[in-house]
């Protein structure tokens, strides 16, 4: 227990003090590029508010795959940024220079691109959250995965079902963000093994192809 109090209040100190340290870089630089002195400590919120949104997205585990790899780009670019930030600001205080013209069009840039890319990182959690279906967790037994010759004549375990409905669903949601879905990814997603997902691809492959009516004869 000890030992965890020190841990998190040595966290606690080492965040609090950089925070302070970089939002001062970043609001002197604002500052340096021209930036009026009252709205300076804008620059320094915006870059901290992108990373901590895409960093959350990032590691929460509950948003969509190309929601996570976005934010994951988003919040490695701001803390890149950031970094050379900061230390664009300290050497200019440091040797007294005067930003050149491109650093200052570079700062002036970063709101309104930040701002961009937050409002996509967004639509890209909203799009594919539009595509929860309303199934409960799969409660049967194991899926088999077992089929015949045909991939029309694929039939799932008893308790099978909420499988497909989940497979159904991925494979929709993958189709909306022009991904397309696996048998690896989807054993991953559902935690079963790749010959069962290659299954479950094969019945909803069969559900998609259309029928085909001879007269007077079956469906084919």
């Amino acid at each position: 227990m000890r030992r965890s109090w020190i841990t998190w209040a040595g966290l606690a100190v080492v965040a609090g003090a950089a925070a302070v340290l970089s939002f001062d870089a970043l609001r002197q630089l604002a500052v340096l590029a021209g930036t009026p002195a009252g709205l300076a400590w804008l620059l320094p919120v915006t870059f901290d508010a992108a990373a901590l949104v895409a960093t959350r997205l990032w590691l929460a585990g509950d948003a969509p795959g190309a929601a996570r790899r976005f934010a994951r780009t988003l919040a490695l670019t701001m803390i890149g940024l950031s970094v050379a930030g900061n230390a664009t600001s300290h050497a200019l205080v440091a040797y007294q220079v005067t930003p050149p013209w491109w650093a200052v069009v570079a700062v002036a840039a970063v709101p309104p691109a930040v701002l961009g890319a937050v409002a996509h990182l967004a639509a890209l959690a909203a799009r594919t959250a539009a595509f929860t279906p309303a199934v409960s967790p799969c409660k049967g037994e194991p899926f088999s995965g077992e089929t015949s010759g045909h991939p029309g004549n694929f039939r799932p375990a008893p308790g099978g079902s909420d499988l497909v409905d989940r497979a159904r669903y991925l494979v929709a949601a993958g189709d909306a963000e022009g991904v397309k879905v696996g048998r690896g990814r989807l054993a991953r997603e559902l935690g079963i093994s790749e010959n069962q997902a290659r299954g479950l691809l094969r019945q909803l492959e069969s559900e998609r192809r259309p029928s085909l009516r001879v007269a007077g004869g079956e469906a084919r």
